[in-house]
């Protein structure tokens, strides 16, 4: 037996690595599983070139044992072995007098993520003392006559002797400190294995559960047989054709906790210049057991690399406004940093992100065509997350839009904008296209901001729609007025709100337009007069209009200003908004109008059409549901018009 003591910083540099590098104590089984099969995988290619090299052992294994006599987990793998020296040198590298070197490449590490440790200098091995008072390493390797056995409680040595092992291979033996005598729990450890381990190439071996109680145990003591407790290969590694629909429900409930038929699956298997393979689901129904209101909550894909769960999490993989799928994405092209819970190289997940978003937003397309019954379902139970795709999408933005559904005037069915575009009407306009001015047919998408149906529906501007029988999408949700400001246009047709400035649903004939002329001459002075009256810093102009039904004023949003529902939003997000002007209309169809005309005409200083055009304002404002600012002013009109309706 010989003794080795510690250089004095060794304490302190296993507490960096177990406290520092690790965030997660139960990966310490990962860890070391993951070890023995690396093990295995060398003697395995090893015997590819030494036929004698595997002799009588060639069937490759791990096994776990639990000893709760003497508190001990023992990990047991008949892989490559290790030789004294290898022992000493992968083992205890801390120990070695470049102790001050390891500290800087530990520092190094948790700077820089694409500086690796793992292998180097053997980290995996560490993670163990984060549940571990003592650790015994017994090792034989085929290259080495002699088996031995290391041994360290990590506090001032280690020893290290021969023993009287025969069979090539390694045992770990962990003495578990009272902090996490949990772990001496068969289905602890085994819960472990399956979430961490359970496709690792290599059979994971566990005694068998006894079912007996502890009387039937003490009259006859037995020990079980070992069965094996991983499944090695993966779903998303078999073949599609190998795989039964019921499999994958069962997989997607395995993932999601959702007992319903997922609305697509999607397996992946690319070998081009990132290689991985993946499973997704798209749930139809609502899900009781995910909360997707905040993004911030730890549903994201589960990352595998060499069939080891390295990331529960993978927020790296999954667009925050996808948190709806479930899915497992699988490569072995990532390289791992010292604790494995973080990815090297993010160039990597983001071409892996890219892909398996644009496959969503087909398998999407795909679903909504064959089957849009279920499609509007789902739509119902995920429209909130999927259209957050404003806030974060910019280059998929129109792939996206094409799998968004929308409501619309004429219907209570959901719309799609190419159903639309099939019945929107096209207009004939001059445009330039390399250097020559060439007629185009182009179509238009209208839409109204509203909080509500019921105050789209409302809206004087609706009615020159309704009377040409031209759709409009209803966008009643919050998050609309952002689509509509970053999402503009699609397939060449512009989205207009119907209450802009510069819409014309037909072209006029030379004389309307001059008898439009003449009667805004007529009416200029008594528009400069309703400028004053309502104050121009709130006035941009005021203008005739035969198109606004039964009201008698309505206000338009001038050309490249901001949308009252989205102005309303800014505010309450308390944003910085710009004083917004607007257009006031008057309906040259309301009596009232002309009424006003006349009473302009016979003294411009009365003081009930000052009193007509504050009350007609407010009327506006009420119809485009805005507050208005001087309430008081409001119902002191209202009941001076209804007293004098009275007499």
């Amino acid at each position: 037996m010989t003794n080795h003591n510690f250089e004095t910083e060794t304490w302190r540099i296993l507490e960096l690595l177990t406290h520092s590098i690790y965030s997660n104590k139960e990966i310490f089984l990962r860890e070391l599983i993951s070890n023995a099969s690396d093990a295995i995988d060398k003697a395995r290619l090893k015997s590819l070139t030494d036929v004698d090299f595997l002799w009588n052992d060639s069937e490759f294994k791990i096994t776990i044992e639990i000893n709760k006599n003497n508190s001990s987990i023992i990990i047991t793998d008949n892989g490559i072995g290790m030789t004294k020296e290898e022992l000493i040198s992968h083992l205890w590298t801390i120990a070695k007098s470049w102790t001050k070197e390891f500290v800087e490449k530990l520092a190094k590490a948790k700077e820089d993520s694409k500086h690796n440790l793992i292998w180097q200098f053997w980290v995996w091995f560490y993670s163990a003392f984060m549940v571990a008072d003592k650790v015994e390493v017994e090792s034989k390797s085929a290259l080495d006559p002699v088996a031995h056995i290391w041994f360290s409680d990590w506090k001032t040595s280690y020893t290290i002797e021969e023993s009287s092992r025969e069979t090539r291979g390694t045992k770990i033996t962990l003495f578990i400190n009272e902090a996490n005598l949990e772990l001496l729990n068969d289905w602890k450890v085994k819960e472990l294995v399956k979430k961490y381990s359970n496709y690792v190439w290599v059979p994971i071996m566990m005694r068998a559960y006894d079912s007996r109680t502890e009387e039937e145990k003490q009259k006859e003591p037995k020990i079980m047989d070992f069965e094996q407790v991983n499944e090695t290969k993966p779903i998303w590694k078999k073949e599609k054709k190998d795989i039964s629909s019921e499999e994958y429900k069962s997989f997607y409930q395995s993932l999601s906790f959702d007992w319903n038929e997922p609305l697509f699956t999607i397996h992946n298997n690319v070998e081009w210049m990132v290689s991985y393979k993946s499973i997704l689901f798209a749930p139809r129904d609502t899900n009781m057991y995910k909360n997707l209101s905040d993004p911030n909550l730890d549903f994201w894909p589960k990352l595998y690399v060499q069939n080891v769960l390295i990331l529960e999490n993978a927020k790296e993989l999954l667009p925050i406004w996808l948190r709806f799928i479930s899915w497992v994405v699988e490569t072995s092209d990532l390289p791992l940093n010292i604790s494995r819970e973080m990815l090297q190289e993010n160039t990597i997940l983001d071409k892996i992100k890219k892909a398996l978003t644009k496959k969503v937003i087909s398998e999407l397309w795909n679903s909504l065509k064959n089957n849009k019954e279920d499609y509007v379902k789902f739509w119902a139970n995920y429209w909130k997350v999927l259209k957050e795709w404003i806030h974060y999408e910019y280059e998929l933005k129109q792939d996206i839009a094409w799998v968004t559904l929308f409501k619309w005037i004429n219907n209570n069915d959901l719309i799609t904008l190419d159903e639309y575009l099939e019945k929107a009407p096209v207009k004939k306009e001059e445009v330039e296209i390399e250097g020559k001015k060439e007629q185009k047919e182009i179509k238009t998408i209208y839409y109204i901001i509203a909080k509500s149906e019921n105050e789209a529906i409302a809206s004087p501007y609706i009615a020159q729609f309704r009377e040409k029988n031209i759709d409009v999408l209803v966008l009643t949700d919050a998050i609309d007025s952002f689509l509509v400001q970053s999402f503009n246009e699609y397939k060449d047709a512009k989205l207009v709100s119907i209450t802009s400035s510069d819409i014309e649903l037909e072209d006029k004939t030379e004389d309307e337009k001059q008898k439009e002329e003449t009667k805004k001459q007529d009416y200029k002075s008594l528009f400069d007069l309703i400028k004053n009256t309502i104050w121009d810093e709130k006035i941009e102009d005021v203008v005739l209009n035969d198109k606004l039904w039964t009201a008698l004023w309505a206000l338009k949003t001038p050309k490249n200003g901001i949308d009252p529902q989205l102005e309303k939003m800014m505010k309450a997000m308390w944003q910085t908004v710009p004083k917004q002007k607007r257009i006031l209309e008057l309906n040259s169809k309301n009596s009232l109008v002309d009424t006003m005309k006349k009473e302009f005409d016979s003294d411009v200083k009365s003081t009930k059409l000052n009193d007509t055009i504050k009350y007609a304002y407010y009327q506006a404002i009420l119809l485009e549901w805005w507050e208005i600012e001087n309430i008081s002013e409001f119902v002191e009109l209202t009941n001076k018009f209804a007293s004098s309706y009275l007499k």
